[in-house]
């Protein structure tokens, strides 16, 4: 049986062009005696209203076990939902305000997959299976809980495929500290949608720094505390 490890901090949302805030995400991490890991992030945008709970867990090779995410757009509920994956299956169930109750179960890739639940720290993990010995650009399918800019629908939603490129390795510094870290770049299959640059750090992929240029935004790590 493993030791239980537990690790918490704070990301702050920003804009790029003026560096104010404009929403952040605490975090915290669990690694749990069974070697899976559940990370938990409390989500809030300021200018969509958007306060956003994801419950996510991993296996130790990063394949997702299971997610719970819920969403409120101020007084409004937008929607909540909960996805398990068994083999090449998961299972989807979700309520929502604009399409009501719903449970299907699609079928995913039985190797690389992630869920985007637009929390940005659990994001992080769509990089976690990269092959540093393939190198390159390497497809990566994933199910996006939000079809909208911004996350402000969901958390229905469906399976998508972005490029994953490793740039190298950095020292990064943000608020939390200096860190050596492992810089990916996520290219979008559906060109609507910008690139993404991703910093993080440790065995956990711990998310440092998330750059979104086109959309004048950058996401960075202002707090991360270990538990001993």
């Amino acid at each position: 049986m493993l030791d239980l490890k537990y690790q918490y901090g704070r990301l702050s949302y920003r804009k790029k062009s003026t560096g104010k805030e404009c929403g952040r995400e605490d975090w915290s991490l669990t690694r749990n005696r069974d070697g899976t890991v559940t990370m938990r992030c409390l989500a809030i945008a300021d200018g969509s209203s958007i306060v956003r709970d994801v419950i996510y867990t991993r296996s130790k090779d990063g394949r997702p076990v299971d997610a719970f995410i819920r969403s409120q757009a101020a007084e409004q509920l937008v929607g909540a939902g909960y996805f398990r994956i068994h083999g090449c299956g998961m299972d989807v169930v979700t309520d929502e305000a604009a399409t009501g109750h719903s449970i299907q179960t699609i079928n995913i890739p039985t190797d690389f997959f992630s869920i985007k639940t637009q929390a940005a720290m659990a994001d992080a993990w769509i990089c976690f299976n990269y092959d540093r010995l393939t190198g390159g650009e390497q497809l990566r399918a994933f199910y996006n809980t939000s079809t909208r800019l911004g996350g402000v629908d969901g958390p229905l939603g469906r399976v998508e495929t972005c490029r994953v490129k490793l740039i190298g390795e950095e020292e990064v510094e943000v608020q939390a500290g200096k860190f050596k870290a492992a810089h990916f770049q996520v290219i979008p299959v559906i060109q609507k949608t910008s690139i993404s640059d991703f910093w993080v750090a440790g065995e956990d992929r711990i998310l440092l720094r998330l750059d979104w240029g086109e959309l004048d935004l950058e996401y960075t790590l202002t707090s991360w505390k270990v538990e001993k």
